[in-house]
């Protein structure tokens, strides 16, 4: 069955502006609107140092809010989002043109690999939910500076995974496949 995947022609999604049409934005607006809910809920606490009424960083721990953003921007935003979750999130949005109504109506979840996706996928993207809600759990435990440390970089790196479903999507309009397999079952 591998051999027989590996062989067959890989079929373009984005072909003559594949990303038109409601159900596939749905999926990639969807998803990049989820994306944004996130960074709204993170930001204050993130911009807590830049407040008149928070205590004054110290500037090692401005060293680390700025270590910590670059590095969540390239780990988190560039790496995992702009190379691998983005293109992946555009590719199944655009399959939803054609997909049953039920897949449509939760097209963001569909678009994340949360469900009618190959075991691979499926398992990551549950991973990836629940690892982030235990972080999320634990973060929020953290003490002022730190929890202003590492909300920043995740605002940053979100904020990059935000665009760069943006950038995808953009992309397939004007008929170019994202750069990755929509990991179908």
């Amino acid at each position: 069955d591998r051999q027989r995947r590996a062989a067959a022609p890989v079929l373009s999604v984005a072909r003559g502006g594949g990303g038109l049409g409601i159900a596939p934005a749905w999926g990639a607006l969807g998803m990049t609107a989820i994306l944004g809910n996130a960074i709204r809920r993170v930001l204050p606490a993130a911009l807590e140092p830049f407040s008149s009424g928070a205590a004054a960083l110290s500037p090692p721990m401005w060293a680390a809010y700025a270590a910590f953003a670059a590095f969540m921007t390239y780990v988190e935003g560039y790496k995992a989002f702009h190379r691998k979750f983005s293109p992946m999130v555009v590719a199944r949005a655009l399959t939803l043109r054609d997909a049953p109504l039920h897949h449509v109506a939760l097209g963001p979840l569909y678009a994340m690999g949360l469900f009618h996706a190959s075991r691979k996928r499926l398992a990551t993207s549950w991973g990836f939910v629940v690892g982030i809600a235990a972080l999320v759990k634990l973060v929020k435990a953290l003490d002022y500076p730190w929890r202003a440390v590492v909300d920043g970089g995740v605002v940053a790196g979100l904020s990059v995974g935000a665009a760069s479903i943006l950038y995808h999507y953009g992309r397939s309009l004007g008929g170019v496949d994202p750069p990755a397999d929509a990991a179908l079952p």
